[in-house]
C-alpha cells in the first residue's frame, strides 16, 4: 500500500546495545588520554632519586673532594658536632679518604649546624665548618689544598666535643685543624690559621648552613649524617661503602 504525501519519515531506533558500545569506547578512549598524560608528566618529572639528584646536582656546595671523572660521586651532609657523624668519620674515614686520593671518589660534602644550638657556645658547628671552609678558600695548591681539608677533618672528629657539654674556642679549633693538616703532610699558611682563630668564616658558613639544610629536605632526610648517591639515601652501617666504589 502506498503512503500518503502526509506521512512522516521515522527513523528506527538505535539498538541499545550500540549507544552502550560506542558510549564504552568513548570513556575507555578518555582513560587512555587522562593516563598517557600522566605517565607523560611522570617521565618529564622523573623519579624521586631523579629529583633528589637533580636538586643537589643544581646546589653549590662548600666543599667538592676528589675528581670530576671519578667513577662513584657520593653526596654528604654532616654537622659537625653530630656524633654520628663523627662515629662515621672514625669507621670509614680512612677509606673515604684513599678512595678520594686514587681518584674513585667524589664527595660533595654540605656542612649543616643545626646542632649549634646544643653546643654551650651556640655556635660551634658553625666555626669548625667556618675553620674548613678557610682551608678551602685559602691559595693552597689545589692537591695539597685537598689533603690539608680531608686531614682537617679527620681531626675534627677525632677531637669532637661531647654533644650537650663540650665546645672549642676559635684557637682550639685552629689547632686542631692545623694539626690535622700536617699529619698529610700539609702546613697551613699563617693567614688560614689567623682566619680560623678570627672565626673569619662563621657567618659564610652559617649561611652555607641553611642553604644545605633546604637541600637536605628537599632529597628527604632530616638527619645527618646523610649519604646520597645518585639520589638516593644510603644506609650508613657495616661495609656500605665498598659496594658503591667501582
Amino acid at each position: 500500500m502506498s503512503k500518503g504525501k502526509n506521512a512522516k519519515y521515522v527513523p528506527a531506533k538505535q539498538s541499545n546495545t550500540m549507544t552502550y558500545v560506542l558510549g564504552g569506547i568513548a570513556v575507555l578512549v578518555v582513560i587512555v588520554v587522562v593516563i598517557g598524560g600522566v605517565l607523560l608528566l611522570s617521565k618529564k618529572e622523573g623519579t624521586p632519586a631523579d629529583k633528589a639528584q637533580a636538586a643537589i646536582d643544581k646546589a653549590t656546595p662548600a666543599f667538592v673532594l676528589g675528581r670530576a671523572d671519578a667513577p662513584t660521586k657520593l653526596t654528604f651532609f654532616e654537622d659537625p658536632y653530630c656524633p654520628a657523624c663523627g662515629n662515621m668519620e672514625r669507621a670509614n674515614g680512612e677509606q673515604i679518604t684513599k678512595a678520594i686520593e686514587d681518584g674513585k671518589l667524589q664527595i660533595k660534602y654540605f656542612m649543616l649546624s643545626f646542632l649549634n644550638r646544643n653546643s654551650p657556645s651556640g655556635d660551634y658547628s658553625d666555626r669548625a665548618a667556618g675553620g674548613l671552609l678557610a682551608i678551602a678558600k685559602s691559595s693552597l695548591p689545589e692537591d695539597q689544598k685537598q689533603k690539608a681539608w680531608l686531614g682537617a677533618h679527620t681531626a675534627m672528629y677525632a677531637n669532637q666535643p661531647e654533644e650537650g657539654k663540650g665546645d672549642k674556642t676559635n684557637a682550639e679549633i685552629a689547632t686542631v685543624l692545623s694539626d690535622g693538616a700536617k699529619a698529610k703532610g700539609v702546613e697551613l699558611p699563617a693567614d688560614v690559621t689567623a682566619a680560623i682563630r678570627d672565626g673569619k668564616y662563621t657567618v659564610e658558613s652559617a649561611q652555607n648552613a641553611g642553604a644545605g639544610s633546604q637541600l637536605m629536605q628537599q632529597v628527604n632526610s632530616t638527619g645527618t649524617p646523610t649519604v646520597i648517591h645518585n639520589g638516593e639515601k644510603i644506609t650508613v652501617q657495616g661495609d656500605w661503602l665498598t659496594p658503591l666504589l667501582k
